[in-house]
């Protein structure tokens, strides 16, 4: 074979293995603060529907777990401490960098500890060995499908609190580390609705670790009012797994006709119902009103 014909077939095949790296190449989306940092572990969900992700700790997503909506279906982009931003997918797809403004927080008050009040518990602070809700499910067919499920509860609060800390149950794990958030919401006719918080409560499970999982509250000064109901639920952020085929990652919970456990895979998915006492709660300080 001539060496000309020869050079000619390896740059042949160097522009073909380009272009086919082109098109392997992962379409991403970007999420950013008006100063133009990332902003991590933003929810993107599309509105209504079971269709969505979470952006990772550059504030980057894949476009393609949106590829099950519709061009003119509502994407919400959001995180805690910005305003929410809706657009339709097309417009995405065709300028998928966003940039989020911050969301007007109000002052917060001085806490004084009344000697009155006392150490209190919100939540189920029980376990079981027979029953757990899982995090992964028969549907999953990609890691990522499960970016932004979310698992929690119902619970009353009776006295002004102030919370000092998470503990959540984990009851199995075959991961050696994963990333979760913590969302707190308001409850209308039984429904979360926005966000209670000021800043994202972001933490990790590591180790494959099993058992009580604490988290200190105390930096984040969140303080509940008395005679309300709130959710409070766990969302998967990321995972990573030791050999890359573990699966299970589930979190105690007993059935109860009595209380009630709230699901969701997506950020902007209508939440399901069950009744179950699922184990996490909150070690508060409760003062009389």
């Amino acid at each position: 074979m001539p060496a000309a014909h020869f050079r000619l077939l390896l740059s042949l095949g160097a522009l073909l293995s380009s272009l086919s790296g082109l098109a392997q190449t992962e379409s991403l989306g970007h999420v950013a603060s008006r100063s133009g940092s990332p902003v991590p572990y933003a929810s993107v969900g599309v509105k209504g529907k079971a269709v969505g992700t979470v952006a990772d700790e550059q504030g980057q997503f894949r476009l393609s777990t949106l590829d099950r909506a519709l061009p003119t279906d509502t994407v919400v982009v959001s995180c805690v401490g910005y305003q929410p931003q809706a657009l339709p997918l097309s417009q995405l797809r065709q300028r998928p960098s966003l940039s989020l403004a911050p969301a007007a927080t109000a002052l917060r008050e001085v806490v004084v500890r009344s000697k009155q009040g006392k150490q209190t518990i919100l939540g189920h602070n029980g376990w079981s060995r027979f029953t757990a809700l899982n995090f992964y499910t028969t549907r999953d067919t990609v890691p990522h499908d499960r970016l932004g499920r979310e698992v929690g509860v119902l619970m009353p609060v009776k006295h002004r609190s102030q919370l000092e800390s998470f503990h959540l149950y984990v009851a199995s794990n075959q991961f050696s580390s994963v990333t979760l958030r913590l969302n707190l919401y308001a409850v209308q006719n039984g429904i979360p609705q926005g966000s209670l918080l000021q800043q994202d409560v972001i933490f990790e499970v590591k180790n494959l670790k099993r058992g009580w999982h604490e988290v200190d509250l105390r930096p984040y000064a969140i303080e509940l009012a008395g005679h309300q109901q709130i959710a409070a639920s766990v969302q998967w952020l990321g995972s990573q797994t030791v050999d890359g085929n573990h699966r299970y990652f589930g979190i105690s919970t007993d059935l109860s006709p009595f209380h009630t456990t709230i699901l969701r895979d997506k950020s902007q998915e209508s939440w399901e119902r069950i009744k179950t006492n699922t184990s996490l709660y909150f070690t508060a300080w409760a003062s009389p009103e």
